[in-house]
Parts: C-alpha cells; sequence; structure tokens
C-alpha cells in the first residue's frame, strides 16, 4: 500500500488539480496549499502540510515558539514548526503546520483526508488567533 497513492487518487476524483514537487504532491484547496509530503523510506506515513503559514523575525521568535508548542499541545496529531529556508540570497524561517498518520491498515481515504484538512485549518486559525491576541 503508498498512502500517497490513494490520497493522489482521492484528490484526482474529487477535481482537486494536484502538482508534483520535488518534497511531494502540492493543491490547493480552500485558499490553502498544501503539500503532501512523499517519503521514500515509509509509504505507510501520511504527513500533509500547510507550508509556510507564518513568517517568523527576530521581533516574534519567542512568541511564534510559545504559538508553535502551545498547537503541539493541544492538538493530539498537528505538529507546528519552524521551518529554516534559504531561497537564493534570503534565508529566513516561517511556521509549517504538519498532520502525521502511520498507517496500518488501508485507510479510508475520504474520511483521512478530510480530518487532516479540518485538523490543520484548526491549528492554523488556533495560531493566528495567539499570534494576534495582545
Amino acid at each position: 500500500m503508498n498512502v500517497n497513492g490513494l490520497v493522489s487518487r482521492y484528490l484526482k476524483a474529487q477535481g482537486i488539480v494536484t502538482k508534483k514537487s520535488d518534497l511531494g504532491l502540492n493543491f490547493t484547496f480552500q485558499g490553502w496549499n498544501f503539500l503532501l509530503w512523499n517519503d521514500r523510506e515509509d509509504p505507510l506515513l501520511f504527513r500533509l502540510t500547510l507550508p509556510g503559514i507564518f513568517d517568523v523575525t527576530d521581533a516574534n521568535f519567542a512568541r511564534a515558539i510559545m504559538a508553535c508548542n502551545n498547537i503541539n499541545w493541544n492538538y493530539k496529531v498537528v505538529k507546528a514548526v519552524l521551518y529554516d529556508y534559504e531561497d537564493g540570497k534570503e534565508k529566513g524561517a516561517s511556521v509549517w503546520m504538519c498532520y502525521e498518520q502511520q498507517l496500518d491498515t488501508l485507510p479510508d481515504t475520504e474520511a483521512l483526508v478530510n480530518r487532516a484538512i479540518q485538523s490543520l485549518l484548526a491549528a492554523c486559525d488556533a495560531f493566528s488567533k495567539e499570534m494576534s491576541d495582545d
């Protein structure tokens, strides 16, 4: 069983356009850009991410770390992580939301994808609220 293959077929059946990249499969849903991570070493790992939901600066670094920590504590399978990047001459960091689940059996793909998307969007909303509170 290859989880990403199942998810890719499900998305296409729903009319969602996908695009392959070096990291996995990209698609847009409800205005959000998702990345279905491709882990060739672990075909049973389902990892759906929302990359770059928040730009981290020196001024907001500590607050962003605390907001990520709160997401990680309060959401069971969603992780909020800082991702360092280097794009040409530009370096920086952004917050990524990740939904991960190790699968042992063939999943109900529709339920898995919908649960992952809704969990990620809820975590993003919680993160945004935490970063905007004074």
